[in-house]
């Protein structure tokens, strides 16, 4: 499942991924609440950039074990699959833990129960592969209990903008989730100054965030919630549903559409509509970005523009990395996927369907070919003279970004920055138009 997400799981876990209110790791743990602690399982690659159980051959699933003396005390599940209450209750529910119990969501296996933690580390890594189907493994489907339940999971990069909408609408009504990130509706709380909203009851704040006069909220199809430490500036105009993440800013004047989040500490501004921003990133200007996923660290220059729909309205085609080739999304609307420190000059143009890796640098005239890979430095009016961006200022660039933020850049990351690149330099040519 992870090398289906890349760009954004070359640096992070898959359970890292954000959609509607949280990492889909921060999901599951509001989730559980008290009934379980929450650890993720991190790949071998990323060993030190993550706190978590690290296994050399898993890399797709977030781990669960109960706290309590209950029969089920492992549950393992496949990062793929979004939090859900019924998933909670097959995870809770007691059962006879004489074999495993298998979850399923549309008959896809992403989830295991048992006593045993190394039946279920085996279970994982079974299911990593593809290589565990419960009808053909087990002859005896009644002596193997499984659950099988509605729910969304996660296949393509384009899933996350799809399902985002839905995820912060039902994200919000879990219990438990309003208090333990301090939000109270406008209508509990007090609408603030000079700020316009439809329906208080679905504006969502928390008591240290700002939303200045001006701002107009409308909640017709879905719930705003504004965390702690964001500031919303004047004259802003936001649709839900919409998250703004702890200490997050909106530009004076921005657009904010629906199915969109915009991660902690990112600037955005302009016009965005069904977006997903992770962490750190800035668009802080105008320009339009639509039906998009955007990593950690990525600077939008100024009047930065990408297209989501294409002149002859056809779906979109978009590169997949992990198998260097084309693929038909089968959407119509799809605009731009972003990898950390992906970075923009003033005036670029993205092209429907635009993929970029870690650290890519865009400038020039003219829209850059659809896929950039890492570390490449594109001058979009010359793409066929690409070259590689140099590692060591690439990573001093890292640093000054993540040092106005107050973030330092720890050697490993660095380390791994460095591997990247190397794989990248060891990568075959690829089509990039």
């Amino acid at each position: 499942m992870r090398r289906n997400f890349q760009p954004f799981t070359l640096t992070r876990p898959a359970w890292d991924l954000r959609v509607g209110l949280g990492t889909l790791l921060e999901k599951w743990q509001w989730l559980f609440g008290g009934q379980g602690s929450v650890v993720g399982i991190v790949p071998e690659a990323l060993k030190g950039l993550f706190d978590g159980v690290c296994e050399k051959n898993v890399e797709a699933f977030v781990g669960a074990r109960a706290d309590n003396s209950s029969p089920h005390e492992w549950i393992v599940l496949e990062s793929r699959v979004l939090p859900s209450k019924k998933i909670l209750q097959w995870a809770l529910q007691e059962e006879s833990m004489d074999h495993p119990s298998y979850l399923t969501v549309g008959g896809l296996v992403c989830g295991v129960k048992t006593s045993n933690p190394s039946e279920a580390i085996q279970s994982v890594q079974a299911i990593s592969k593809g290589a565990l189907h419960v009808a053909q493994d087990h002859p005896k489907p009644q002596e193997q209990p499984i659950h099988d339940v509605e729910g969304r999971t996660l296949n393509h990069l384009w899933d996350l903008f799809l399902h985002n909408g839905d995820e912060i609408r039902s994200d919000i009504t879990y219990d438990g989730v309003p208090e333990v990130l301090g939000l109270k509706t406008a209508k509990a709380s007090k609408l603030p100054r000079g700020v316009v909203c439809d329906n208080p009851n679905a504006l969502w704040l928390h008591p240290n965030a700002v939303v200045e006069p001006g701002t107009i909220c409308m909640t017709t199809d879905g719930p705003i919630i504004v965390m702690d430490g964001a500031h919303v500036k004047a004259g802003s105009m936001l649709r839900g549903p919409l998250v703004i993440g702890h200490h997050a800013s909106i530009s004076m004047g921005a657009k904010l559409y629906g199915n969109t989040t915009i991660g902690p500490w990112c600037k955005v501004g302009g016009e965005v509509n069904n977006c997903i921003f992770h962490s750190y990133s800035n668009k802080g200007h105008d320009g339009f970005l639509g039906n998009s996923v955007v990593g950690q660290w990525v600077n939008l220059g100024a009047d930065t523009n990408s297209s989501n729909l294409k002149n002859n309205y056809g779906s979109v085609r978009i590169w997949d990395m992990a198998s260097g080739d084309w693929v038909d999304s089968e959407q119509q609307f799809a605009g731009c996927f972003l990898g950390d420190h992906t970075k923009t000059s003033i005036n670029t143009m993205l092209n429907t369907g635009t993929v970029t890796g870690v650290s890519a640098l865009i400038f020039g005239g003219g829209f850059p070919p659809k896929f950039i890979p890492s570390f490449a430095w594109m001058d979009a009016s010359r793409p066929e003279e690409a070259t590689a961006y140099d590692i060591d200022k690439a990573i001093v660039d890292m640093e000054r970004m993540m040092s106005r933020r107050g973030v330092e850049t720890p050697e490993i990351y660095k380390a791994h920055m460095l591997a990247l690149y190397k794989e990248q330099l060891n990568r075959p040519a690829t089509s990039s138009s």
